[in-house]
This record gives structure tokens, C-alpha cells and sequence, in this order.
């Protein structure tokens, strides 16, 4: 092959294993899709919610949840039409456009009854305030909202490599008042990947704590249970001490299908596990926090540490708050029994199987 001629080949399968943005659309919603040779990452316009994290193949399965009732655009929400249909309640407005991974801020929980009165809804503004894209390179999803009722503005970039996205938040005190932030990335699994008594789901925790009693997140955790009654609960943990990162995956051996998250520890500290187990929602939430207090302000700036960790962050007048977090998805062998460990190795992320000394290695270019 002439010199020339192979530079151009060799450009071309660069290129093409690139991710490339598109403008698309999921249960008919406007949306952006960060489209690589080996994933398809889908995030909502309204809300910015990642509704899909794909690994592309003939049998592909989004293992986030996606609501039976189909969704509409959170700013377009109407409670004197729709609240009804959504739960009703300071909930229905986020409800009405909730898909798969949705980002929690500046709170994570419920609003105070003076802020439910004002209209204000679960979880803060993020998930209801429509998202615009902006410049960014031609391989990476950059997004962000102002927030007017918090004066805030939050931002992501998103990038695929191999199989693994690599995101970058950022948080900016648009007001001239320091205040305290609540910051979870609410990621929550569902069918069909997540089935009772099979999908397997792992992480490396420390104490924790359910309701006022303390909790370890045990192998009776580790599954959805087979319940003869409707049950729901939510728990939270603080990551390992020790751990750079933080992580969680979960596993259907059946399927031979892994998906996981990573995250610095210094930046997340938590990680909530809710779980709703009835006719109507099947749901396993994994939810990387810097906070353990689902509720108010009140509530959360009333326990500035739990266990000895900050349960929440500072951000200062006009200034800037930056976390990262990385999702991976990807085939395991058969009779995979979960996950022990996931590490950074190199250029390789490393998910270590337990109770075998058997890995599986994705590449890592970040």
C-alpha cells in the first residue's frame, strides 16, 4: 500500500471509532445520542437524564429504568392536566419526564412544604429545566441548564471510549450568596435487565445506615428478592475508606451483561440504595451521592457528618463546583458471579470476578 494511501485508511478507522453526536428522539422526546462503534448513550433534552447506556450488539438491552407510563417533557409539565397522571403531589412534575439516570441538584430528596408550595418538585431543579447543547468538539456531548430558582448553572461533558463514558459536571454559583449543595447521581436500574433473584449487584462499602439503625450492604442486598408482598426501602452507605474510587455494577449472568460506575471518593462520598419492589415498579436504585440525607435543606445542613464524613458540599459566591464519574458496560463470561473489585490499571479498567481470579478488561484512554 502506498505511504499515502495507508495514512488515509489509517484516518478513517480512527474517525469511525470515534463517538458522534446526533440529534434523536426517545418515547418520542427530543434528545442527543453520543454514538460510538461500541456504545449508544442517550440523554434526554428536557431533564438531561441519560435514558439509555447500550452496549451495541444483535440482543441489546438499556439496563436503566424506563418508566411503563410513557413520559413527557418536564417543562412543558401542566399540574392542572397532568399531575393526576404522574402521582400527583410535589413529585408529578419530575415524575412526568423521569428516565434511567437523572442528576440530583442542589438537592437530593423532597422539598420543604414552603418550596412544594412554590412549586417546586423532588430533587431540585436539574431534572425539570430543559437543556441546551452547547460548542463542544465533534465527539463529545457538552449540555447544561440555568437553574433560576437556585440562581445556578449546571453543565456536563460527556465523552465514549471503547466502552466506557467518561463524564465531567459542573456546578456554578451564579449568585453573590455562598450556599450549601446536595449533588446525587440517581442511577436507577430495571427491567428487563433487572430481574428478582438474578441480576447480581455489587460495590465496596463501608457503614451504613437504615432509617436510624446501622447497615452493612451484605449478599442478601445483593439481589432483588422474591417477595410475596409489595416492599420498598432506602439505605445509605459510605464508600469504603481507603478506596480512590467508589464504584458499582451490576450483573445478568443470563444475559452475560455488566454495567458499572465509577467515581472518585473525594467527590462522592455516598452511595443511597433504594429499592421498589411492587406489581407496578421493579426498580434497584445505586445512587452516588455527596450526601447521605434524602429530604430537605434543612434536613441535610442539620447533619453536616454522618459516620465522620462531610454530608454535603460548600459552594461559594460565584464560584464552581466540578465532579466526574465514568459508566462502563460490557460482556462477561458465562457463570460470571459478580464482581469483586473494579480498578484502574494502566490503559486498562480492570473488573476483577469474585470468589476466581477471572477478569474482564475494558480499554481505558481518560
Amino acid at each position: 500500500m502506498l505511504p499515502m494511501k495507508r495514512t488515509l485508511v489509517n484516518l478513517f478507522f480512527t474517525m469511525s471509532a470515534l463517538a458522534q453526536v446526533r440529534d434523536g428522539k426517545f418515547q418520542n422526546r427530543d434528545a442527543w445520542v453520543l454514538d460510538s462503534p461500541k456504545l449508544r448513550v442517550t440523554m434526554m433534552q428536557s431533564g438531561g437524564h441519560i435514558a439509555e447506556l447500550v452496549l451495541k450488539g444483535p440482543d441489546e438491552v438499556n439496563p436503566l429504568w424506563i418508566q411503563t407510563v410513557p413520559t413527557m417533557d418536564a417543562d412543558k409539565y401542566d399540574a392542572t392536566k397532568d399531575s393526576e397522571r404522574y402521582g400527583g403531589g410535589p413529585a408529578a412534575r419530575l415524575m412526568s419526564g423521569l428516565l434511567g439516570h437523572n442528576v440530583c441538584f442542589p438537592y437530593w430528596g423532597n422539598p420543604s412544604e414552603a418550596e412544594a408550595r412554590a412549586g417546586m418538585t423532588f430533587h431540585g431543579e436539574t431534572g425539570i429545566t430543559r437543556w441546551r447543547r452547547s460548542t463542544a468538539g465533534a465527539n463529545e456531548l457538552a449540555a447544561g441548564a440555568v437553574l433560576p430558582q437556585s440562581m445556578t448553572r449546571f453543565s456536563r461533558k460527556m465523552q465514549v471510549k471503547g466502552q466506557v463514558l467518561a463524564v465531567e459536571s459542573v456546578a456554578e454559583n451564579l449568585s453573590a450568596w455562598d450556599r450549601p449543595v446536595g449533588w446525587c447521581e440517581h442511577v436507577t436500574l430495571g427491567a428487563p435487565f433487572l430481574e428478582k433473584a438474578v441480576t447480581l449487584i455489587d460495590s465496596a462499602l463501608g457503614r451504613g445506615r437504615a432509617e436510624k439503625e446501622t447497615a452493612f450492604y451484605d449478599d442478601s442486598m445483593r439481589t432483588v428478592r422474591n417477595a410475596d408482598k409489595p416492599y420498598g426501602f432506602v439505605k445509605n452507605f459510605a464508600v469504603a475508606a481507603g478506596r480512590q474510587y467508589g464504584f458499582f455494577t451490576a450483573v445478568h449472568p443470563g444475559k452475560r451483561l455488566l454495567v458499572g460506575y465509577l467515581f472518585p471518593r473525594s467527590e462522592f462520598r455516598w452511595l443511597n440504595v433504594w429499592e421498589a419492589n411492587n406489581p407496578d415498579m421493579l426498580t434497584r436504585g445505586m445512587e452516588f451521592s455527596n450526601t447521605p440525607t434524602h429530604g430537605t435543606m434543612q434536613a441535610m445542613v442539620s447533619a453536616p457528618f454522618v459516620f465522620g464524613e462531610p454530608a454535603y458540599d460548600w459552594l461559594e459566591a460565584k464560584s464552581k463546583l466540578t465532579k466526574h464519574f465514568y459508566a462502563f458496560v460490557a460482556q462477561v463470561p458465562v457463570g460470571f458471579k459478580g464482581v469483586a473489585d473494579v480498578r484502574i490499571q494502566g490503559k486498562k479498567l480492570v473488573i476483577a470476578e469474585r470468589e476466581s481470579k477471572r477478569t474482564v478488561e475494558l480499554e481505558w484512554g481518560f
